[in-house]
């Protein structure tokens, strides 16, 4: 319950900040420059979040911490909201009068699928305490990092 707290209060501090950044920015249209920086960056940020908050999720489960239905409410969750904002992306894709611009939100599209393939494989981990299905998790987990860092511009450990 301590980690749904934090995440609420994290997730609510972070929309905060960015709100009352957003508000300075005078946006004029879907295609001004800034408002294209702010969609891509308030969705790279998400994604990470997200792929932080499903290894989260895999850590409370190898410590036992939640019982498998809490674990699954709370994986629903992110599976919902990361299955929004990719529906959102991917219609704002329609909107984007730039290629490369395009391209970026259309990689943000396909890095939403990752996640949402990876939270389905931690899923029916949840439920088959398989090995493979472990592996499975962690080999889309390794991948979803791997996207995440290199379109946050993010230095490798």
């Amino acid at each position: 319950m301590k980690f749904l707290r934090v995440l609420v209060v994290t997730i609510f501090l972070v929309g905060i900040t960015h709100s009352v950044n957003a508000q300075h920015a005078k946006l004029t249209s879907p295609t001004d420059t800034t408002s294209l920086k702010m969609i891509g960056v308030l969705a790279a940020s998400y994604l990470y979040q997200s792929y932080l908050n499903i290894g989260y999720l895999a850590d409370l489960h190898a410590v036992d911490a939640y019982e498998y239905d809490k674990l699954d409410e709370n994986l629903n969750i992110v599976i919902q909201i990361v299955g929004g904002v990719r529906d959102e992306l991917k219609w704002y894709t329609l909107l984007v009068p730039l290629k490369s611009d395009s391209q970026y939100v259309d990689i943000l599209v396909q890095t939403s699928d990752l996640l949402l393939k990876e939270a389905g494989a931690l899923r029916k981990y949840f439920q088959t305490e398989d090995k493979q299905d472990a592996a499975i998790y962690l080999h889309l987990n390794e991948q979803a990092r791997t996207v995440l860092v290199t379109i946050l511009g993010m230095k490798e450990d």
